[in-house]
């Protein structure tokens, strides 16, 4: 899957990230949806993504 594109959060759930509404420092959201960033992934998701994400806006 292109990793510009989807966006894993825990070992349970990867994520379109053209879907996300929200973010806190616990969960992802969609919708009503609310979705676990795992520990193991929450830095990556954060320093990668997130940060990335702000700064091409």
């Amino acid at each position: 899957m292109p990793e510009n594109i989807f966006v894993r959060v825990s070992k349970s759930y990867i994520v379109n990230a053209s879907h996300i509404d929200s973010v806190d420092n616990n969960f992802v959201y969609i919708g009503e949806n609310e979705i676990p960033i795992g520990n193991i992934y929450r830095d990556y998701f954060f320093d990668e993504f997130v940060t990335k994400k702000i700064l091409s806006k």
